[in-house]
């Protein structure tokens, strides 16, 4: 049985947690953060990321993205002395942690094995490598690459070539091991959507793995049960799947296609605006 609960429209709920007007850019965010972290902890070296959204130290990345998300949803906007006041106590806890986790990766399959998952992430990540394969990743739509993550409690590190070649695992069985992992360990995933006359279904587990669930087998079967095969979705982000069916109204489309773009320029970890057309056997491709 399909789990579901019937929400009332995709405008006014669906989207509506994810939508979120902003008037700091990351770029800018990125600046001050930057400029904040060098004046704060001069002993470390500090440089912009391959993104916006990324300051790097060392080997270290920190994430700017829920940060400018809290900056973004405060009511009144906060002005630049607040905005560093809560960047100081952010940025002291990232570097406890860091200080705190030890080695982030571990140095064995097998201690590896049940801690790796799937994720999507942007190309943008790897464009510091210059085309040298330092992360392993597979395409899986333009600008937007299936990569393996080894979970932790506060975050995950993105699985490299090197610890692949140092755990003695074939990559096909990495891919899979993760998939199943996140199947498995973090199956309480629950679809929600809403029927005739426009059905949709979406995953929103804010647990970071929910666009990647497109992958998972028994969430696009169940989808194309629903919505008919094939079935249209979006991953704008991270933290967001949606899914519709190809005979709902033109005006239910075109909405679907316009807060996608906006939910993909607005939200952390943006992945893609582009509509993909899904089969429940694991086909998928950018809908034209």
């Amino acid at each position: 049985m399909l789990p579901r609960t019937l929400l009332p429209t995709l405008a006014t709920l669906v989207f509506s947690t994810t939508i979120m007007a902003c008037d700091i850019t990351p770029v800018q965010l990125q600046n001050e953060a930057l400029a904040l972290l060098q004046k704060e902890y001069p002993e470390r070296l500090f440089r912009r990321g391959s993104t916006a959204e990324v300051i790097v130290m060392g080997e270290v990345e920190l994430g700017l993205q829920n940060l400018r998300s809290k900056f973004c949803l405060a009511k009144p906007s906060l002005d630049l002395k607040a905005r560093q006041e809560e960047m100081r106590t952010h940025f002291a806890a990232m570097m406890q942690l860091i200080a705190e986790r030890g080695p982030k990766i571990p140095t064995t399959w097998g201690d590896a094995k049940d801690r790796v998952f799937p994720q999507l992430m942007s190309s943008d990540y790897l464009r510091p490598f210059n085309g040298a394969r330092v992360l392993v990743t597979r395409p899986f739509v333009p600008g937007v690459q299936l990569a393996v993550a080894v979970d932790r409690a506060n975050g995950y590190d993105y699985v490299r070539e090197e610890d692949r070649k140092r755990w003695a695992v074939d990559e096909n069985v990495l891919f899979e091991t993760a998939l199943r992992n996140l199947d498995l360990k973090k199956g309480n995933a629950k679809l929600q959507g809403g029927g005739d006359p426009d059905r949709f279904l979406a995953i929103e587990e804010k647990d970071g793995y929910d666009a990647v669930r497109l992958l998972i087998p028994w969430v696009r079967q169940e989808a194309a049960k629903f919505l008919g095969e094939p079935f249209l979705a979006s991953v704008p982000n991270r933290d967001f799947l949606i899914m519709w069916s190809t005979k709902n109204s033109a005006g239910f489309r075109e909405m679907a296609k316009s807060k996608t773009v906006e939910d993909f320029k607005s939200q952390p970890y943006p992945l893609s605006p582009v509509t993909l057309r899904v089969w429940g056997n694991g086909r998928i491709e950018v809908a034209q």
